[in-house]
């Protein structure tokens, strides 16, 4: 047995358990949605008063989906689409918004990507507390549709 306060619990239990197959109220990623249970997590630290990105590359058509959850919250969250051919535009797949602690714990969203290019996502702590980022993709050919 293993306690922990309500701020250490996700971190405590990703220890012993996957955060892919804890649920999601609990602190965890496991939803049903496109991404498997088997797709990866990659966890990262957003330092305090500092911005984080995460790239997440398509290289051809495809539908990107991802899942993304701060611990921790209170943090703002943007996400823009960055082709890379050269005379293309950046499409903005999602506005910047705060993430509360009472907002839905799990980001989910998809983009469909028309050419080669990248999302980039930005995470915005500017508490005086560092913030842990779960997160997990997939890309979706879309001549699988």
């Amino acid at each position: 047995m293993v306690l922990a306060g309500p701020s250490k619990s996700a971190d405590a239990t990703f220890k012993y358990i996957s955060p892919e197959q804890v649920p999601v109220k609990y602190g965890g990623l496991s939803k049903d949605i496109p991404i498997a249970t088997e797709d990866t997590v990659t966890e990262a630290i957003v330092k305090p008063a500092a911005k984080y990105t995460i790239d997440l590359p398509a290289s051809d058509a495809c539908i990107l989906s991802w899942e993304l959850r701060v611990l921790g919250a209170d943090v703002s969250y943007r996400a823009q689409f960055e082709p890379t051919t050269e005379g293309s535009y950046a499409v903005i797949v999602s506005k910047n918004r705060r993430i509360e602690s009472t907002d839905e714990p799990v980001i989910t969203e998809s983009f469909k990507v028309g050419e080669p290019g990248k999302i980039v996502i930005t995470i915005d702590n500017q508490t005086s507390k560092k913030k842990k980022v779960l997160y997990r993709f997939k890309t979706l050919p879309i001549s699988d549709l």
